[in-house]
């Protein structure tokens, strides 16, 4: 089952506060929220501004003229342009499979200038204020993003294909506060609807008992953050232990894991190397060994449970 979570695909702290408007609306404007980031470059903030009503013509029309708003950077010294003025805005226009998700394609050196001493947080909050700008209004649901008419990727553009993505699986809270030292990035690995194909989705993720692997696992148990992703390990699965050895990582879960597929399955290929992929990211983690109960299952038409299991990149969709 597709599983929804209310979680931001990186746990990042988001605090919506309301700058002062002083003053009735204009006649023929109206109002929009403009988010930008705080201080700390920790945090969405937003101000108002207004628009002229003719502006609200048309989606296209309207998203251009609060991008270029957006781009300006905000009006309050408080808060701070986490889009660099170097990047620009080349064009919009709406999905032809989905009238509700516009395109947004930026100009200028996005990559190269969020990726500076490796703000990766940074890239993802000037990504997420472009989001929930734009998904204030109610025919507007998600933004799929292009960089120099190119499809916009991870990873400074150098990773997977980032899908389009609404507000509501931005969280609002943290549950950490501030604390940065117990919050990772990882790459997570799930299937969409034929079940065929791995996708790879990033979150920033509180870390589980200091250990990146545990981390990992407990981020694929609660599933994709994205609509467009489908949960590989059955949500009902417990991890009784995970433990590195010589590069080989051992993954040792309930038998609740083995449940969600037929042993021999495409399924079940899917599944395991979900698995496997997620945790070889992580340096120093060479080859996955999955444990069912302790031991390894009985049936196991596929071979996936008998030895470690290095990565496989021919399970991972292309770009």
């Amino acid at each position: 089952m597709r599983k929804l979570i209310s979680s931001l695909c990186l746990c990042l702290v988001f605090v919506l506060t309301l700058s002062s408007c002083s003053g009735n609306i204009p006649d023929g404007m109206r109002e929009v929220k403009l988010y930008f980031t705080d201080s700390s470059h920790t945090s969405l903030v937003y101000e108002t501004v207004h628009i002229s009503k003719e502006d609200f013509s048309d989606r296209v029309t309207l998203v251009k003229s609060v991008m270029e708003k957006l781009l300006l950077g905000p009006s309050s010294q408080e808060y701070g342009a986490i889009i660099p003025e170097s990047v620009t805005l080349r064009g919009v226009s709406l999905s032809q499979s989905d009238p509700t998700t516009v395109n947004v394609d930026l100009g200028g050196d996005y990559y190269e200038s969020l990726s500076q001493e490796g703000n990766a947080s940074g890239e993802l909050l000037a990504r997420y204020s472009i989001i929930c700008t734009l998904c204030q209004f109610e025919n507007i649901k998600k933004v799929k993003f292009y960089v120099n008419g190119k499809d916009m990727c991870d990873s400074f553009g150098n990773g997977d294909i980032i899908l389009p993505m609404g507000s509501e699986k931005i969280m609002t809270e943290s549950p950490t506060g501030e604390g940065t030292q117990t919050e990772k990035f990882v790459t997570l690995y799930f299937t969409d609807k034929k079940g065929k194909k791995l996708y790879a989705e990033t979150r920033k993720a509180v870390m589980s008992d200091n250990s990146v692997e545990k981390t990992v696992i407990t981020e694929l148990i609660k599933g994709p953050v994205s609509d467009d992703y489908y949960e590989t390990i059955p949500s009902n699965t417990e991890l009784i232990s995970i433990e590195t050895t010589e590069e080989v990582c051992f993954v040792n879960f309930t038998s609740e894991f083995t449940r969600g597929f037929e042993s021999g399955s495409a399924k079940e290929k899917t599944i395991v190397y979900s698995v496997v992929n997620s945790l070889t990211r992580i340096s120093g983690i060479e080859k996955v060994q999955i444990l069912i109960d302790g031991k390894k299952p009985e049936e196991d038409k596929n071979q996936l449970f008998s030895v470690p299991l290095e990565r496989d990149e021919s399970i991972l969709a292309e770009k």
